[in-house]
């Protein structure tokens, strides 16, 4: 048995939560209506024969996760079957929803049910576990990622997951979640540029002037353990009675509420992990690097640029990776006070008890905070020097 057996014990946790899901909870949620109460909808009881081919490869992945399989044909096989699955789940609930479309009405709504969340969020788990074990395969689970997107591309330019509740929330705010998408990504990527114009500098005195490392690190720490609705709150009245006084202000198009007090408050909260990383950038850099420059003749800002800020840039760009991924969550927050972005659907969602309302704003979002976070993490891997990875 030993022999037969090796439970591998992130895919295997996963897929018995999954198999759980299948046992105990609805895969979709059906409603007549946008506003009556829903009923669960089991996997087996969706329309069509899909959801035997699912509950066929989830046995197969479980065995997959504990018996023992040479390395390479288990992290290839548990790749594409995880893969494969979540293509499945989505068309399975599509097809649901158009067939009952079809036999139930235009007015009716089929929802993503819990199965379907924790059912999706096992396989990333998997997906996520394989790719990390997987060393030299590393780009082959990264095609399979990249082959299982352009497939759900495709289905939703091709209208086949139109008839899911979330693609018919969508299609009634087409044109507004264009523009809601742009505010979002203009909030966020503008208040990080402030916060890198105002943040390395700070970092960087604060290596060079040691009496300034405690009051700034002291303000930037306090500074981020305020409720950002508080602080929304407290920049409402202090931009108004500003704008009273100097009305020009006004002309710039700065207010009480907007963009204007969104702005301020993503730039503070993203000034600390860009200033701190910055500071420990710079830590880390080898006095002998420098005294080598020195002695080769190097002036203070040749040694900045072309010795102290590449070694340091691995570490500055993880602070603004992080700082870009606080940003993009804390702007949802800003759309309470008139700012916009996708946080408005989140909140009319919330305010109309409509659940694809919500994960019209949150799922948009999630998704452009994990892509930043990658390509991030991928910028840091170039700039890497060589020896310091």
């Amino acid at each position: 048995m030993r022999r037969l057996f090796s439970i591998k014990k992130v895919p295997f946790c996963a897929a018995a939560v999954g198999l759980a899901a299948i046992v105990f909870s609805g895969f979709v949620t059906f409603r007549p209506n946008r506003i009556a109460v829903g009923k669960a909808v089991f996997l087996n009881q969706t329309l069509g024969s899909l959801w035997v081919a699912i509950v066929i490869l989830w046995a197969v992945l479980i065995l997959l996760s504990a018996l023992r399989i040479p390395g390479r044909i288990h992290l290839f096989s548990t790749g594409l079957l995880s893969s494969t699955l979540i293509l499945l789940l989505i068309a399975t609930a599509a097809r649901h929803a158009s067939l009952t479309t079809q036999d139930a009405g235009s007015i009716t709504r089929t929802s993503l049910g819990p199965a379907f969340w924790i059912l999706l969020f096992a396989l990333i788990v998997i997906l996520t576990d394989t790719w990390q074990r997987s060393g030299k395969e590393k780009n082959l689970i990264t095609i399979m990622g990249i082959v299982t997107g352009g497939i759900l591309l495709g289905m939703l330019v091709s209208g086949d997951l139109d008839m899911l509740s979330i693609m018919r929330e969508y299609a009634n705010r087409k044109e507004r979640f264009s523009g809601e998408l742009l505010t979002h990504l203009a909030l966020a990527g503008s208040s990080v540029g402030l916060a890198l114009g105002l943040g390395i500098p700070l970092g960087l005195l604060a290596h060079r002037k040691k009496p300034l490392y405690t009051p700034t690190f002291f303000t930037l720490n306090t500074l981020q353990t305020i409720p950002s609705l508080a602080l929304f709150g407290i920049l409402i009245p202090v931009l108004a009675a500003a704008t009273l006084r100097f009305p020009v202000l006004t002309d710039m198009g700065i207010k009480g509420i907007g963009a204007a007090p969104a702005i301020i408050v993503l730039t503070v909260y993203s000034l600390l992990p860009v200033a701190r990383n910055t500071y420990i950038g710079f830590t880390t850099v080898d006095p002998a690097a420098i005294e080598a420059g020195t002695g080769m003749g190097m002036t203070r800002s040749q040694l900045l640029f072309r010795v102290e800020i590449p070694i340091a840039s691995p570490v500055i760009l993880n602070g603004i990776r992080v700082a870009l991924v606080q940003a993009i969550g804390l702007t949802a927050v800003a759309a309470l006070i008139g700012a916009g972005g996708l946080g408005v659907f989140i909140f009319q969602g919330l305010g109309q008890a409509a659940n694809d309302l919500i994960l019209l704003g949150a799922i948009p979002t999630i998704f452009i905070a994990v892509v930043v976070d990658s390509l991030m993490g991928g910028i840091i891997r170039v700039v890497q020097p060589k020896g310091l990875g």
